[in-house]
C-alpha cells in the first residue's frame, strides 16, 4: 500500500534510479539503503569494497551502491587508498552515473570543523559538479533537517550550503521514513533535469586498471608466501616456550592483539601503555610469554620521542630471558600507511636492534575492517612504503581480528608462523640482547630512581611551606593564566580544559592572543593563549597572574625546545620566574607512570626548565577531564606559587605606612633638622665628620630660609609606594592606570626626590640583613651627594667592587618594570661616571663647576624619566632612552672639561 500512495505521490520520468551512498564509519549508510529499499539487503557491517543492491519501489527498478565508510574525523591523507579507490569506483557501478548521492550523517554525533573537512575531501575524490547531485541525510533524527543544521553549528551549515541547502532526516527503524525521502531524491532530480552525474573518463578508466593491477599483485605475492612457508615447514621444530615482544605505534591494537594471545577478556585500557607489560598462558601446549612495550606517535620519528619511551622499548626484550623468540610488529589496516610512518616504524624497531629484522613478523590489527578484501590486495593497494615493510620482514605477516569470537583459530596459525620464523632463522632460537646496552640502561634507570624520590620530597616540602604561609593570607579572588609554549604543544587544549568549556580553537593554529574567562570553584580565571613562540613583557604581568609554560610530555625535550621558551620570557624581567611554572600537556600519556620519572627520564634541558621554574609543575589530562580535580590543583599550586609575592608586597605596604606615620611626626623647620641630625651624631671630631655628608645634602638641596625637613626611609617601601602612586588602581580589564599626579620628583641618580606639596627632601637608604653592607652602602649614596666627596666615593666604590652589589641590592616593587627602568638608570649614569673620573677626577672642584654638572646631569636624567614614566613603552624606549642619555652624559662630560680648563686658568691668572 505504501508503494501505491508513493506512485501516485511521485511522477517518474525515468525508468530507473541511480542512488551512491557516501558518509563516515558508523553513519547509518547500510541501514538508508535498507529504508530505501524497503528491507534489509544491506549487511550492517564494515567493509572495504562497493556493495550495490537492487529492488523495484513504486514500479520502478532502484539501484543502490554502498561504498566503505572513512572515519569521520580522518582527512582523506589519512584514509587507506583502498578506500578512496573504492569511492571512486562506485561511480561505475550504475552507468553511465548516479543520479543523487547521499551524504549520510548522524544526527547525534559533534558536527566539527575538521569533520566537515573530511567529508568535503572524501566527496571531492569524485570530481567537479559532484556537490550539485548531494543531498544530506540525517540518521537517527527525532527532529526535522532544518532543525538538525541550526544546531549543528556554523560547520554543518557549510556543508548544507555546498549542497544548495538540502537536507532531509528520517528515523532508521520506521518504514514509511523511505518514502518521504524518495520524494526528496525526486524533487533533487527534478532540479537537475534527471540528468545523471557523469565522472571525467579519465578518472574512472585509471581506478579500473589500478584495481586490476593490485588484484594482478597480489595474487603474486600470496603464491610466494605459501612457497616460502611450505619450505620453512620441511624444518620445523615446534617450540614448547614462545617468548614474544609485541612493537607498534599508538593506537596501533597491540594491548588488543595482547588480550587476544592470552584470551583475556577483551575489555579498554584505563590507561596508555607506559611501561612494559607481561603476560602468561599456556595455549595449545605450549608456554606463551608476551611482552607489551609503549607505542610511539605514528608522525614520529625516533628522535622526537620522549628519552623514556625509547628507553623502554630497548628494554622490552630483557624482561623475557633469555631472549625473546620473536617481535610482532602492530600495523592497523583501516588506515593510510605513509612514507613518514614507514621510516617511523623502522627508526623505533631499530632502537633496540638492526639484526631484529630477520625476527620480525607483521601483525595487521583491526582485520575486521578489510571485510572480504584479502590481506595481500590490502598491503598492494596501500603503495610502496607497506610493500618496503613487508619486504623487510621477508614476506611475514598475519591478520588478527580482535573482535571475532574465534580467536583460537587466528591464535593457531600465528603459532604455526612464529615456529616457521625461529626455523628460517641463522642466529639461533631465540634474539640475543646485547649486556653492555642493557647495563647500561639500567644503571641509568637506578640513577633517575633517586633523583625521582628526591624531587618528590622537595616538591611535598616546597607545598607543605607555601601552604603555611597561604593561611597568613585571604584567597584570592580572581586569577590571571598566561599559557606560553611552542607551536602544536596543546595550549588551547589546556585552556579548554582549565575552564570546562571549549573556548580556545584547537583545528587550527593560534595566530593571535585570546582571553576567555569562567568561573571555577567560586574564582574568577582568566585564560590568556598566546601564539606559539610568543614573547612575555612585563605589561603582561599583573600581580595576579601566572605564567604556565606549556610543554607536551608525550614527547622528547630537548636543549633547542629550552632555549625558545626561555627567549620568550627573557623580556619579562628577572622577576617573572617567580611566577612562572611548567604545565604538561598530553597527561594521558603518562599511563601509570609519573611526571617526576618523565622530568628525570628525558635529561638536563628538562630538568634544567624545571628546576629554573622553581620546580613548580603540574599535568593536564586533556583527553578525560574527569571532575575537574586536576583544575582545581592547578589553581591551589598557582596561589602557592603566588604566596611569597603577596607577603612582600604586604612586608612593603607595611614599611610604606610607617615611612607616612613617621613623616606626620617630623613635623618641623630647618632648626629642628640641625638638631635632629646633631642628635644622631654626637659633637665630637669623628661625628662632625661623618655628619658632614648629610648636612651638606640639605644646604646643598633646600634654600636657604624655607622650611627643610630630611626623612629616612627603607628603600623597598618607597618603590612600593612609587608604584603605587604611579600606577593607581587595577582597571577592569586587568591593565594598571597611571595615576596622573605624582606627589614627589626624582632628583638625579642619588636616590633622592622632593615632595611636590612640601619643601622636603627624602634620602633613600637600603636596609640589608648585614649592617656593616648597610653602612657601606649609606655612605657611598651620602658621598654620592656631595659634591666634595663624589669622586672619592665613586673611585672606592669602583676598586672595591661594591657599585654592582649597591645596584643589585637596590630593592624591588610590585611592579617589576619601574624598578627595571630606573636601575638601568642608576647603572649607565654610574658605569659613566667611573669611566671619566677613575683616573683625574679632581677633589676639589668649585661649587660653580659641580653647580653646573649637576644642573645639566639632572635635567637629562629628569627629561628622560619623565618621558618613560609618562609613555610606558618597556622594551623600546628604554633602548632609545639609554642612547640619549649617554649622549647628554657625553655632552656633560664636555662641559666638565671646558669648566676645568677655566678653572686651571683662572688658578694661573691668580698665582
Amino acid at each position: 500500500m505504501a508503494s501505491s500512495t508513493l506512485s501516485e505521490r511521485v511522477d517518474w520520468s525515468i525508468s530507473q534510479l541511480k542512488i551512491v551512498l557516501l558518509g563516515g564509519r558508523n553513519s547509518g549508510k547500510s541501514s538508508v539503503g535498507n529504508l530505501i529499499l524497503g528491507k534489509e539487503e544491506f549487511v550492517t557491517k564494515e567493509r572495504t569494497s562497493c556493495s550495490r543492491r537492487l529492488g523495484v519501489v513504486a514500479g520502478r527498478w532502484i539501484t543502490v551502491v554502498d561504498t566503505p565508510g572513512w572515519w569521520c574525523d580522518f582527512s582523506a591523507g589519512d584514509t587507506s587508498t583502498l578506500v578512496k579507490r573504492e569511492i571512486v569506483s562506485s561511480v561505475s557501478l550504475c552507468p553511465p552515473g548516479p543520479h543523487v548521492f547521499l551524504i549520510v550523517i548522524k544526527a547525534s554525533s559533534t558536527f566539527s570543523e575538521r569533520r566537515c573537512r573530511a567529508v568535503e575531501e572524501h566527496v571531492d575524490l569524485l570530481g567537479d559538479g559532484v556537490w550539485g547531485h548531494c543531498l544530506v541525510v540525517f540518521t537517527s533524527a527525532d527532529e526535522g533537517a532544518e532543525e538538525c543544521v541550526e544546531r549543528g553549528g556554523p560547520a554543518l551549515r557549510r556543508l548544507t550550503e555546498k549542497c544548495g541547502r538540502r537536507s532531509h532526516s528520517v528515523v532508521l527503524n520506521d518504514s514509511t521514513e523511505g518514502a518521504a525521502l524518495l520524494l526528496r531524491i525526486q524533487g533533487l532530480m527534478s532540479e537537475n533535469g534527471n540528468r545523471a552525474f557523469e565522472m571525467e573518463e579519465g578518472i574512472c578508466r585509471a581506478a579500473a586498471e589500478e584495481k586490476k593491477a593490485v588484484e594482478q599483485r597480489a595474487h603474486l605475492r600470496l603464491i610466494g608466501m605459501k612457497r616460502h612457508r611450505a619450505l620453512l615447514r620441511d624444518r620445523l621444530r615446534p617450540l614448547t616456550n614462545i617468548r614474544i615482544v609485541l612493537l607498534g605505534a599508538k593506537g596501533s591494537g597491540k594491548t588488543s592483539a595482547l588480550n587476544t594471545i592470552l584470551s583475556r577478556e577483551c575489555r579498554r585500557s584505563v590507561g596508555r601503555t607506559a611501561r612494559c607489560q607481561v603476560g602468561e598462558v599456556v595455549k595449545f601446549g605450549r608456554q606463551l610469554t608476551v611482552v607489551d612495550t609503549p607505542g610511539w606517535w605514528m608522525n614520529y620519528f625516533s628522535e622526537e620521542s620522549s628519552h623514556f619511551d625509547r628507553r623502554e622499548i630497548v628494554l622490552g626484550p630483557s624482561l623475557c630471558p633469555p631472549g625473546p623468540h620473536v617481535f610482532l610488529l602492530a600495523i592497523r589496516v583501516d588506515r593510510a600507511f605513509t612514507e613518514t610512518h614507514r621510516r617511523s616504524v623502522q627508526e623505533h624497531v631499530e632502537l633496540i636492534s638492526e639484526r631484529i629484522w630477520s625476527r620480525v613478523v607483521l601483525l595487521f590489527t583491526f582485520g575486521d575492517w578489510l571485510g572480504a578484501t584479502t590481506t595481500e590486495q590490502y598491503i598492494e593497494s596501500e603503495g610502496r612504503p607497506l610493500q618496503w615493510l613487508v619486504d623487510r620482514c621477508g614476506n611475514r605477516y598475519h591478520v588478527l581480528n580482535s573482535r571475532t569470537k574465534g580467536e583460537g583459530f587466528q591464535v593457531r596459525e600465528l603459532i604455526g608462523k612464529i615456529e616457521e620464523t625461529v626455523s628460517g632463522c641463522c642466529s639461533g632460537w631465540h634474539y640475543e640482547i646485547e649486556t653492555k646496552v642493557l647495563q647500561e640502561v639500567e644503571r641509568r634507570r637506578r640513577r633517575e630512581a633517586e633523583r625521582v624520590g628526591k624531587r618528590t620530597m622537595e616538591k611535598d616540602q616546597q607545598r607543605h611551606r607555601a601552604r603555611a604561609q597561604l593561611e597568613k593570607l585571604e584567597p584570592l579572588p580572581e586569577l590571571r593564566l598566561i599559557l606560553v609554549g611552542g607551536r602544536k604543544v596543546g595550549k588551547s587544549s589546556c585552556g579548554n580544559t582549565i575552564l570546562t568549556t571549549d573556548s580556545f580553537g584547537t583545528n587550527s593554529q593560534t595566530t593571535s592572543c585570546t582571553e576567555k574567562q569562567g568561573d571555577i570553584g567560586g574564582k574568577k580565571v582568566s585564560v590568556l593563549d598566546t601564539p606559539g613562540c610568543f614573547p612575555v613583557t612585563s605589561d603582561l604581568l599583573t600581580a595576579s597572574c601566572a605564567v604556565l609554560l606549556v610543554v607536551n610530555i608525550s614527547s622528547s625535550f630537548a636543549d633547542l625546545h629550552r632555549e625558545a621558551l626561555e627567549k620568550q620570557l627573557q623580556d619579562g624581567g628577572r622577576r617573572i620566574w617567580k611566577k612562572t611554572m611548567v604545565l604538561f600537556s598530553h597527561g594521558d600519556w603518562l599511563g601509570d607512570t609519573s611526571a617526576e620519572q618523565r622530568i628525570e627520564g628525558e635529561g638536563e634541558p628538562l630538568r634544567g626548565l624545571v628546576e629554573r621554574a622553581g620546580n613548580r609543575y603540574h599535568v593536564l589530562d586533556n583527553k578525560n577531564r574527569g571532575d575537574g580535580a586536576q583544575v582545581r590543583e592547578l589553581l591551589e599550586l598557582v596561589e602557592e606559587m603566588l604566596v611569597e609575592e603577596r607577603l612582600d608586597e604586604l612586608h612593603r605596604r607595611d614599611h610604606v605606612w610607617k615611612g607616612v606615620s613617621e613623616q606626620q611626626q617630623e613635623r618641623a623647620c630647618g632648626k629642628d633638622l640641625k638638631e635632629n641630625l646633631s642628635s644622631r651624631h654626637p659633637p665630637s671630631h669623628d661625628s662632625r665628620e661623618a655628619a658632614a655628608p648629610e648636612t651638606a645634602l640639605v644646604d646643598a638641596l633646600v634654600p636657604a630660609g624655607g622650611a627643610r625637613r630630611l626623612t629616612f626611609v627603607d628603600t623597598d617601601a618607597l618603590m612600593s609606594y612609587m608604584a603605587a602612586v604611579f600606577y593607581g588602581r587595577q582597571s577592569s580589564d586587568g591593565l594598571r592606570q597611571p595615576a596622573a599626579h605624582l606627589p614627589f620628583h626624582l632628583l638625579a641618580p642619588h636616590r633622592q626626590l622632593r615632595l611636590a606639596n612640601e619643601n622636603r627632601v627624602v634620602v633613600f637608604s637600603r636596609q640589608t640583613q648585614q649592617r656593616r653592607a648597610s653602612e657601606e652602602d649609606a655612605v657611598s649614596v651620602r658621598a654620592l651627594c656631595h659634591p666634595a666627596l663624589r669622586g672619592r666615593a665613586l673611585r672606592r666604590l669602583s676598586e672595591s667592587g661594591n657599585l654592582q652589589a649597591l645596584i643589585d641590592q637596590w630593592g624591588c616593587s610590585s611592579l617589576k618594570e619601574l624598578e627595571d627602568f630606573i636601575d638601568s638608570y642608576f647603572e649607565m649614569v654610574w658605569e659613566q661616571t667611573m669611566e671619566s673620573l677613575h683616573s683625574s677626577e679632581p677633589e676639589n672642584l668649585s661649587a660653580e663647576m659641580d653647580a653646573a654638572v649637576g644642573e645639566i646631569g639632572r635635567e637629562e636624567l629628569l627629561l628622560s624619566i619623565d618621558r618613560k614614566l609618562s609613555k610606558l613603552d618597556i622594551l623600546e624606549e628604554i633602548r632609545n632612552d639609554v642612547a640619549e642619555l649617554r649622549q647628554n652624559l657625553e655632552s656633560s662630560w664636555r662641559a666638565i672639561q671646558q669648566l676645568r680648563e677655566k678653572h686651571e686658568k683662572d688658578s694661573d691668572k691668580e698665582s
